[in-house]
């Protein structure tokens, strides 16, 4: 991973995922790249003149000193923070601009909080976060607002032994290897039943044809509520970063009542949540 792009709206709710942004970075020699997208005021954008032409101008001089001076305070001037690269948009949908960025920048990785900071306008307009889980062409690692950076040791990734779970953990190595983190993956299965033991035993031996890491785990949970369950096996293992993939079609790990598992995960969960989307996994 060379670049990792952060977006914020310079909310309390994206601090966290700044500092987790820079942290990573610098353990993984990456490049930060930090983003600001704003919106014209509908009496900015009616005006067609010279007079609009420089209050954008300002507009967005203003808003890259205020991206500045945001991740300064809360970087507290940090060794290397003065090398991130300010990057100043404007438009709407916010997804959509994030994700041209992160197409410019050849980012690898796209960082956000799991909350905006309006949540009147989340709930009319949907979360940018989710948007990008749908849409972004690279892994998305959404931060809870309260959560502090201590390293990266232990991850867990749910599996639903399909290939392109295979695909998806060998771009987890990519991450997992440089900090070597104990990579943890679990499959919940609704019915204790031989075929799931026999389903782990197959992966784990397609997954050795494509992956050689010794500090990878194996693990096997029931349970009715697949969220729950899961849940339940990350209070265990208490790792710290959780990996997902975003599927299409049915499978066991998608195979609930409402939202996806994914989203619940983001909205419900209290741990950084690294997703994939399976469109991006090439077989």
């Amino acid at each position: 991973m060379k670049t990792f792009l952060y977006a914020t709206d310079y909310s309390k709710n994206s601090v966290a995922a700044l500092q987790f942004a820079y942290a990573l970075s610098r353990e993984l020699q990456a490049k930060l790249v930090a983003l600001h997208v704003f919106e014209l005021s509908l009496t900015l954008a009616s005006t067609v003149s010279h007079t609009y032409s420089r209050k954008e101008v300002r507009a967005f001089a203003d808003h890259r000193e205020r991206l500045r001076d945001f991740c300064s305070e809360h970087l507290k001037n940090k060794p290397g923070a003065e090398k991130i690269t300010y990057k100043i948009d404007e438009g709407n949908p916010v997804h959509e601009k994030i994700i041209n960025n992160a197409k410019e920048h050849k980012a690898d990785l796209i960082i956000v909080g799991t909350k905006g900071g309006n949540p009147i306008r989340e709930a009319l307009l949907g979360s940018t976060t989710t948007s990008l889980i749908d849409k972004a062409p690279c892994p998305v690692l959404a931060v809870p607002d309260d959560v502090d950076f201590y390293g990266i040791k232990k991850m867990v990734y749910a599996t639903d032994f399909e290939g392109a779970d295979i695909f998806t953990i060998e771009k987890l190595t990519d991450l997992a290897k440089p900090l070597q983190l104990d990579l943890h993956l679990v499959h919940v299965s609704t019915l204790d039943t031989r075929t799931s033991k026999d389903q782990m035993e197959w992966f784990k031996g397609m997954l050795k044809h494509k992956v050689d890491d010794e500090n990878i785990h194996f693990d096997l949970r029931y349970g009715e509520d697949v969220f729950t369950t899961l849940q339940e096996y990350i209070d265990e293992i208490e790792p710290d970063l959780v990996a997902m993939l975003e599927r299409e079609g049915h499978s066991l790990i998608k195979d609930l009542t409402h939202r996806d598992l994914v989203k619940r995960m983001k909205s419900e969960g209290h741990l950084p949540l690294l997703s994939y989307h399976k469109k991006n996994i090439q077989d």
